[in-house]
């Protein structure tokens, strides 16, 4: 066998290999089926500043019974759409028995994403309590930081655009 002939299969054997990891990276990068884009990066990005878990201030309003702990997330291809969770522990007034964690997820269009907040163009925000009670504002307190630090993808299908633009597409849920 020439040397040119074994160098051609070679080539060809490693072009197998990189196909293979290729298909393998793209069956464990998105282990839980979240929508990614044209080149297979997934649509939100998780803001790493502060390790990824920031203090989530008072978004909880009455029910909020401790600090709450956010999470954010940038649109790749959309700069200024952004995704925020906090996790909080909940208590009712009029139901104070059962502490319950809930998120708080916030859709934000904004014209600086250095400064979110001072350059909102339009906000929205969505409520869930999280399955489980737990005994104490501690224990909940616990498990609203554990919650932060375990969202570690964003699978909104929200892509920020605002009602009133043409290529409008449904609203977060």
């Amino acid at each position: 066998m020439s040397a040119v002939r074994q160098l051609a299969q070679a080539i060809l054997g490693l072009g197998e290999v990189g196909g293979v990891v290729r298909l393998l990276h793209g069956a464990t990068s998105n282990p839980q089926g979240q929508d990614v884009g044209h080149d297979s990066e997934p649509i939100w990005v998780r803001d790493q500043q502060g390790g990824g878990v920031l203090p989530g201030g008072d978004v909880g309003g009455d029910r909020q019974a401790s600090e709450s702990f956010s999470v954010r997330f940038h649109h790749r291809d959309h700069p200024g759409v952004l995704v925020t969770c906090c996790y909080y522990a909940a208590v009712d007034d009029e139901n104070p028995a059962p502490i319950t964690v809930e998120r708080e997820t916030e859709y934000l269009v904004c014209t600086d994403p250095a400064d979110p907040g001072g350059s909102e163009v339009r906000p929205a925000c969505h409520y869930t309590t999280l399955p489980g009670s737990y005994s104490s504002i501690q224990a909940a307190t616990d498990a609203a930081n554990q919650a932060a630090q375990a969202h570690l993808t964003c699978e909104e299908p929200w892509a920020g655009r605002p009602p009133w633009t043409p290529e409008h597409q449904e609203g977060p849920r």
